[in-house]
């Protein structure tokens, strides 16, 4: 299996999900809804799809979520075309660009720099999130109750991890880490720094801390989609290799 493929099935494991999401695994697409308005909770994550049901399956699964959201994951793993042409007829739109980007564990270089710690309890978390919300510049909306659960699966799980970089006592960085043990690979999300606090070696600690963790869960890669105008130079410069593309399609308004 090809580092893009490990990457793309590792989305197809929703043991993550809400309650309040539901998926339809049907045997040509795999697909993810819910009412909250969530471009991550509202998605096609595995279409594999001729010319000849292309149209339908677009129709299909575009009629499931609500107004003005959902979007498809089309990746290079396999001859998307008719899909690509699908969703340009129904009148869906090209978005995020991504790049595939993927480390070998054992070939990363540890660094001192910046602190970095797990997630071990509600403070630490409620700094994870209170970093990510900042540095992605979007409210927080989470209730009591997911941080609950999210507290549970960073803490008594084995598959999630969280973790804040501090300066001087703040969060100022935050980053996640997903293993999916049956592929070998570790999926890096929802890494940010806050504006002040770039170029001083907080990502680069998340990323520490991260590799650090999946080399002790026993994980051969991590990788990541990483955005081509923003995290994918990152993380290049730290010696993530390119492996393939993925481009998001979204639901026109």
């Amino acid at each position: 299996m090809t580092p893009a493929e490990l990457l793309e099935r590792s989305q197809w494991d929703l043991f993550w999900l809400p309650a309040d999401a539901a998926v339809f695994d049907q045997p040509e697409y795999l697909q993810v809804t819910c009412r909250r308005r969530a471009a991550y909770l509202n998605a096609v994550l595995r279409v594999r799809v001729g010319a000849d049901r292309a149209a339908e399956v677009v129709a299909e699964a575009g009629a499931r979520f609500e107004p003005g959201i959902g979007r498809f994951m089309v990746t290079d793993t396999w001859a998307a075309g008719p899909l690509v042409a699908a969703l340009q007829a129904q009148g869906w739109q090209p978005g995020d660009q991504h790049d595939v980007r993927v480390l070998a564990v054992d070939r990363w270089v540890s660094r001192p720099g910046m602190e970095a710690r797990a997630v071990t309890d509600m403070a630490g978390l409620r700094d994870c999130v209170a970093a990510s919300t900042r540095a992605f510049g979007r409210p927080d909306t989470s209730t009591d109750a997911e941080l609950a659960a999210d507290l549970v699966a960073c803490t008594r799980g084995t598959r999630v991890r969280r973790f804040v970089a501090y300066h001087r006592g703040e969060p100022v960085g935050a980053g996640g880490l997903t293993a999916f043990p049956d592929l070998g690979f570790g999926l890096l999300w929802a890494g940010a720094v806050v504006a002040e606090a770039r170029g001083q070696g907080a990502y680069r600690a998340l990323l520490d801390a991260r590799v650090a963790a999946a080399r002790a869960m026993g994980l051969r890669w991590v990788g990541l989609y990483a955005k081509v105008d923003t995290s994918s130079p990152i993380v290049a410069r730290l010696g993530f290799e390119r492996a393939g593309e993925m481009r998001f399609w979204d639901r026109p308004c």
